[in-house]
């Protein structure tokens, strides 16, 4: 596995992504926009206050799609370059989507005992919201920004096992988690998810592994 991990470091090391931090601060800008057009919004009662603090599944669905077109058009327009394929959505090896089903049903359950043991509980998720948002758009828009973009960028220059672990921070707190205990399962699930991104060479297993967690997680709530 050493040895694997080595070559797949050199892999990404030199696949030299053709985009830069200002193109993930001007994803940012977007979002930070996207934020102060719902304020707006709300100022003028074009949309319910409660919207903001408490989105429907509808209004959760529109963000994360127009993210993640906005990350796709900030690197298509700024680079005029193929964009799914260097962010790593490819499909990979059989093994890698064995160990991304099984790794996902693993930290599921070790976050859900985790969870339970320190009497906290995962925010409750609607059927379709868990399908659209949970399956298919979160993971999409999540694994192509920080897997996808910030992780082979960080590699460059800080190697693959720092920008692992700076991509899930980031990504934990990209979801601004309410207490310790889901910061720490936020940690644990980025971690997972950016090893499986270096070993796999591709998102799509990252992307596999974050959707098996989220729906195993969903049903486990239920059960």
């Amino acid at each position: 596995m050493r040895a694997h991990w080595s070559v797949t470091k050199n892999h990404l090391e030199h696949a030299k992504p053709y985009w830069s931090y200002e193109d993930i601060g001007v994803f940012f800008l977007i979002l930070v926009l996207l934020g102060l057009v719902l304020r707006f919004l709300v100022r003028f009662h074009l949309l319910p206050r409660s919207e903001v603090t408490n989105p429907s599944g509808l209004l959760q669905f529109a963000v994360v799609a127009s993210l993640s077109l906005g990350l796709y058009l900030v690197l298509k327009f700024r680079h005029h370059q193929p964009v799914l394929q260097p962010l790593g959505w490819v499909w990979p090896r059989t093994p890698y989507i064995v160990v991304a089903l099984l790794g996902g049903l693993f930290l599921a359950s070790g976050v859900a005992l985790y969870l339970n043991f320190r009497s906290q509980s995962q925010p409750p998720l609607g059927v379709v919201e868990l399908l659209v948002l949970g399956i298919v758009l979160g993971p999409m828009l999540e694994e192509s920004l920080f897997r996808g973009c910030l992780l082979p960028l960080l590699a460059q220059t800080t190697g693959n096992v720092p920008a692992v672990i700076l991509t899930a921070f980031l990504f934990a707190l990209f979801h601004k988690p309410d207490d310790l205990p889901h910061l720490v399962s936020f940690i644990a699930t980025g971690l997972a998810y950016g090893w499986i991104r270096v070993i796999s060479s591709s998102t799509t297993a990252g992307a596999l592994m974050h959707a098996t967690y989220n729906l195993a997680l969903f049903l486990s709530a239920m059960f």
